[in-house]
């Protein structure tokens, strides 16, 4: 599934600017400056340096925008259909509480679309254990491949059975993971201070939450 609209290639523009990087990066080389050794990201093949993102970082701030008319999530069905996957994707025993002045937890529909973006947001609060923190889901559509994976930003990239590709972040207080589905549905799941980055995981891959399961 593609999404159309007023989009650019966002890897193309980054590699006009890390072409020109690069170009930098050789004189320095020439003046002998100490390059740093590279990042190695597990599961990724290509890796903007911590040096050249510094450099690319407005090139890559939005993956463009989709039609509002595409996103299945418009409508009421699909969205209370997310909207349950994405409860039983929970840990077991996890409670959730929106978050004040926010709509109930969940994805909605006229939210939707009534936004320039076409991307549907369930925002609250999670307990799980003896850990109370917040949940952000953003689901949204995205013809733009994986591409590289940037240092700082990525710890590691899983590609699963299905083709489904995973970009994970994980540190002491936040675990976010960022799927791309085949069928062009970008999930992109941030929990703060509370659940496991399997847990995170684990609500990336629900397939409920992808564009082509069925309402």
């Amino acid at each position: 599934m593609k999404s159309t609209g007023a989009r650019g290639s966002v890897w193309s523009t980054v590699a006009v600017i890390v072409g020109i990087v690069a170009g930098g990066t050789v004189v320095a080389g020439l003046l002998h400056e100490p390059q740093p050794d590279p990042v190695v990201i597990p599961g990724c093949e290509e890796v903007v340096q911590p040096e050249d993102l510094v450099r690319v970082n407005y090139a890559f701030v939005s993956e463009g925008d989709a039609d509002v008319s595409e996103v299945p999530w418009r409508f009421e069905a699909k969205a209370r259909a997310m909207t349950e996957a994405l409860i039983a994707a929970l840990p077991t025993g996890a409670t959730v509480e929106p978050e004040p002045f926010a709509p109930t937890f969940g994805f909605d529909a006229v939210a939707v679309r009534q936004s320039l973006d076409g991307e549907a947001d369930a925002l609250g609060t999670v307990t799980a254990g003896d850990r109370t923190g917040t949940l952000t889901v953003t689901v949204g559509l995205s013809d733009q491949p994986a591409g590289p994976c940037f240092a700082g930003v990525v710890d590691e990239r899983s590609t699963q059975a299905d083709g489904t590709v995973l970009d994970i972040q994980d540190s002491k207080d936040t675990s976010r993971v960022i799927a791309r589905a085949t069928d062009g549905t970008r999930i992109d799941v941030n929990a703060r201070g509370v659940l496991t980055r399997e847990q995170v995981i684990d609500i990336a891959r629900a397939p409920g939450l992808r564009a082509s399961a069925p309402a």
